[in-house]
């Protein structure tokens, strides 16, 4: 499997994984790729990004953002007696905005999720207005559009990457959970990579110690295979990786995490995660394609790889 990679951009960093891993691109509706921080006092902004799909032409992307708000038409904001969709505006080909009340019981508070189709990737922008003009709301989404590039080569793209697109705002603070996966069906791969330049705080546990307390206190006893310091994109870090038995199925959770309190958009603190097996939707487990020694060498194939760029 690491005998052909594919270089990926993700966050400031580039990393190298098997071609069998794909991103896995989140629902329009769940929680966001990235979310950028405006502001470091009690009245941040936030604007939310993700990329929804890939490959997409006009009519396909037209057609998707049609559903979205059908979906949000036929909801009911209680407070109102009227749909949750508010409007829904073309603001030019290819970047469409949906405004709709944030929650279903409250009036005064907007959602506001501009559909941008950037060379074939559908890309949601969301921030929010709490009792507020709308105007200042979607002025932030306007000025982020022309910042929204297509990544062609990720040791080039300019800003912060979630795969396909990179987004370059002047933040004071960002963060993100960007997913892979590989393997057939009923046996599958998961990799997580989270980046956070919020600080920590000074008597914050360590990765190890966090772990396997709350593994003591679940009362899970897994094999651990591995576990201790080592560096990550430059940075000191930790890991742990252990094997985990489900119903009789193998299974593998291997985790990494910068050990540094002071963050910064060079320096953020890294998170990795790969999991082998899973649970099925019959409620069965689905044991690991791999051996012990497979997934670690695996895990340190990738891991190794991830850069600065």
């Amino acid at each position: 499997m690491l005998q052909n990679m594919r270089t990926h951009c993700v966050g400031r960093f580039l990393i190298e994984l098997p071609l069998e891993f794909r991103q896995r691109h989140s629902a329009v509706d769940s929680a966001a790729d990235a979310t950028f921080y405006f502001g470091h006092d009690a009245d941040f902004k936030t604007i939310d990004v993700s990329v929804v799909g890939e490959g997409l032409d006009t009519a396909a992307f037209d057609s998707r953002v049609k559903q979205r708000a059908e979906t949000l038409s036929v909801q009911t904001n209680y407070e109102k007696n009227a749909s949750m969709l508010v409007a829904e505006q073309v603001w030019a080909p290819g970047q469409i905005l949906l405004r709709y009340y944030a929650t279903p019981d409250i009036a005064d508070s907007f959602v506001h999720e501009l559909h941008l189709l950037v060379d074939g990737a559908h890309v949601v922008a969301r921030t929010k207005s709490f009792d507020a003009p709308v105007a200042p709301a979607e002025s932030r989404l306007r000025a982020l559009v022309p910042h929204v590039s297509r990544v062609s080569d990720p040791a080039r793209a300019n800003g912060f990457c979630l795969g396909p697109v990179a987004v370059s705002v002047d933040s004071d603070y960002e963060e993100a959970d960007l997913r892979f996966g590989a393997g057939a069906e009923g046996q599958p791969l998961m990799l997580a990579i989270e980046f956070s330049t919020f600080g920590q705080a000074n008597g914050e546990p360590s990765l190890i110690e966090r772990g396997e307390a709350n593994l003591a206190g679940l009362g899970v006893n897994p094999k651990a295979l591995k576990k201790g310091a080592l560096s990550l994109a430059g940075l000191p870090a930790e890991q742990w990786l252990g094997r985990f038995d489900e119903g009789g199925a193998r299974q593998h959770g291997f985790y990494a995490e910068t050990t540094g309190k002071s963050q910064s958009k060079s320096e953020p603190k890294i998170h990795l995660e790969l999991f082998t097996g899973g649970q099925l939707a019959d409620g069965g487990y689905a044991a690991s394609p791999l051996d012990d020694e497979q997934a670690m060498r695996l895990w340190d194939g990738i891991i190794t790889t991830l850069r600065r760029r």
